[in-house]
């Protein structure tokens, strides 16, 4: 379902129950998806994975980088000995590196991406309607919308149900 579906339902339900209590509003929930994510996933063995993933390949990186920053050394060290034969083998070398390190940076960016992806699975999503279903049943929300859908301008932390879709998630998965 869209977010302006979502947010016209939220608001039907509003003008709907405009002329009962004003406690009867809290049948409204709201849920920042965003803030779900990264709290669930910041501690998810998945995402530490993925960082460790990311710290080898930089270091990686850097090893390379550090390879053809002491190349350049030499191509300084030779430039101003004069050595022309040893300048020309450095500058082939260098330049060598340079597209190794650019084609090894992409591949590796590939990879995190494609592995980043892995880890928003449509499992995850089940999962994630599930746990707002049964906080929003648990607590008797009637409706819950996304924090971030059009024309929702003001909520109460009260029907804030991020938190505990959180915890429901961690519970379950």
């Amino acid at each position: 379902m869209g977010m302006k579906k979502l947010a016209l339902i939220a608001l039907l339900a509003l003008f709907a129950s405009a002329g009962l209590p004003a406690d009867q509003l809290s049948t409204v929930g709201v849920v920042d998806i965003q803030e779900v994510y990264n709290s669930f996933y910041r501690e998810s063995r998945q995402v530490r994975e993925l960082e460790q993933l990311r710290d080898e390949y930089q270091d990686e990186i850097d090893g390379y980088l550090d390879m053809l920053e002491q190349l350049r050394d030499e191509l300084a060290d030779a430039r101003d000995d004069g050595n022309r034969r040893r300048i020309g083998d450095l500058e082939e070398e260098i330049e060598e590196l340079e597209v190794f390190i650019d084609e090894l940076t992409r591949r590796r960016r590939r990879q995190l991406e494609r592995r980043q992806q892995s880890v928003l699975t449509d499992d995850f999503l089940e999962d994630l309607q599930q746990a707002i279903a049964y906080v929003a049943e648990t607590n008797g929300y009637t409706i819950v919308v996304r924090s971030d859908a059009d024309g929702l301008q003001w909520w109460s932390s009260v029907v804030d149900i991020s938190d505990e879709v959180v915890e429901r998630l961690r519970r379950t998965r």
